[in-house]
């Protein structure tokens, strides 16, 4: 019959306390480099989530104008709105008739810039606000996001939006996703469509509105940025 013979120490291996901290160092680095990455990769969705949401109501806001007015143009539209003879009285009372809560807040719309009136028409003709937005590179965008005087520019419950109304191209529009908030940079919260073709609004990078390799999807494009509103629409 076998015998067992029985343990005569208690000793517990464990870890010391160097290797401890050494163990609670390295999950601080690893946490460090990982953690902003995955809030980056987070608030990149949420920003296109949120695009995608503009643009389908976008689409949808033109094809109601079509069959209101029924024409099938933006510049149409605004001509029929247009009794007064200036564009941006018009294009405010359109897309009041349209969007049924925007901000009417002067410290509110587009960033809260004392430049903007209670009715969401740029009342500055220069802006300085040159550093506001960046293309994709990181060089500054000017005033392309709000457009050239004059703009009209509102506040919407989701997100910001302008139209510059001093230039043959109708329709255009400037989506900020998230509004006062980082990073300002066209392709990663700003993205620009063309509703001018009511039946079809356009993002920038298709049908040739924005679509040349200057305002590509792309860090290295010279104007980068425009053509991601297309391509976050169909996949990202």
């Amino acid at each position: 019959m076998k015998t067992y013979a029985m343990p005569t120490g208690n000793k517990i291996n464990g870890f010391t306390l160097a290797e401890t901290l050494i163990t609670l160092v390295i999950i601080g680095v690893v946490a460090a480099l990982t953690i902003p990455r995955l809030l980056n990769k987070y608030q990149h969705t949420v920003n296109i989530v949120k695009w995608r949401k503009a643009y389908s109501q976008f689409s949808q806001i033109a094809l109601k104008m079509s069959e209101d007015y029924e024409v099938s143009t933006f510049e149409q539209v605004l001509a029929t709105e247009n009794t007064d003879n200036n564009k941006n009285e018009a294009a405010i009372r359109l897309f009041r008739k349209y969007f049924k809560h925007l901000n009417a807040d002067c410290n509110g719309t587009c960033k809260g810039r004392s430049g903007w009136n209670c009715q969401g028409i740029l009342v500055d003709k220069y802006t300085t606000y040159t550093s506001e937005y960046r293309y994709l590179n990181g060089t500054s965008a000017g005033y392309w996001v709000l457009g050239y005087y004059p703009t009209v520019c509102f506040q919407t419950p989701d997100y910001v939006f302008a139209m510059d109304t001093n230039t043959y191209l109708y329709g255009r529009i400037s989506v900020d996703v998230n509004g006062t908030k980082a990073p300002n940079v066209i392709g990663k919260d700003i993205f620009v469509l063309n509703m001018n073709d009511l039946k079809k609004v356009v993002p920038g990078g298709e049908n040739q509105f924005y679509s040349n390799a200057d305002y590509a999807c792309n860090e290295n494009a010279k104007y980068g940025g425009p053509a991601c509103s297309a391509k976050y629409l169909r996949n990202w």
